[in-house]
């Protein structure tokens, strides 16, 4: 998600958001990912599954207003998709003594700052998206 708003707001087009905006996300900024693979490969645990993310949800709204409000275009909820996802961490945080350090906004600020990175990505629109995901449409609206 966030690599296509980064491509959309370079080429100054509008955002495009699946759904309206309200859902929420659980994310986390890759540097604490790789830290919690550094923790668990670190330590004498072995056999454990963990939830890895920040503990926290964020609308979607929420980051668009983070990147600098544009334009926005709402496109349909594609069938299925979770209205919130959210890690729960307190396994992580007892057995591996890990944590999340990034916050979302500081997250965003360095994807900000680096924003060049994406110059080159393919910038999405409603109607590229509508393409892509019209496989996802058929097969999940199918009734049996």
């Amino acid at each position: 998600m966030f690599g296509v708003f980064l491509a959309q707001k370079l080429a100054n087009k509008p955002f495009t958001i699946v759904g309206d905006g309200k859902q929420t996300r659980d994310f986390t900024f890759v540097k604490d990912a790789v830290r919690a693979f550094l923790a668990a490969a670190e330590s004498n645990v072995q056999g454990e599954v963990f939830n890895v993310s920040s503990g926290n949800t964020y609308s979607i709204n929420q980051i668009i207003d983070l990147l600098g409000r544009q334009k926005v275009v709402y496109i349909p909820k594609r069938p299925g998709e979770p209205d919130c996802t959210w890690g729960d961490i307190s396994k992580i945080k007892r057995a591996l003594r890990w944590q999340p350090e990034v916050s979302l906004e500081q997250g965003v600020k360095i994807m900000l700052d680096n924003i060049d990175y994406w110059k080159k990505a393919p910038v999405w629109t409603s109607e590229t998206i509508e393409k892509a995901t019209r496989n996802w449409f058929k097969y999940l609206c199918k009734k049996n």
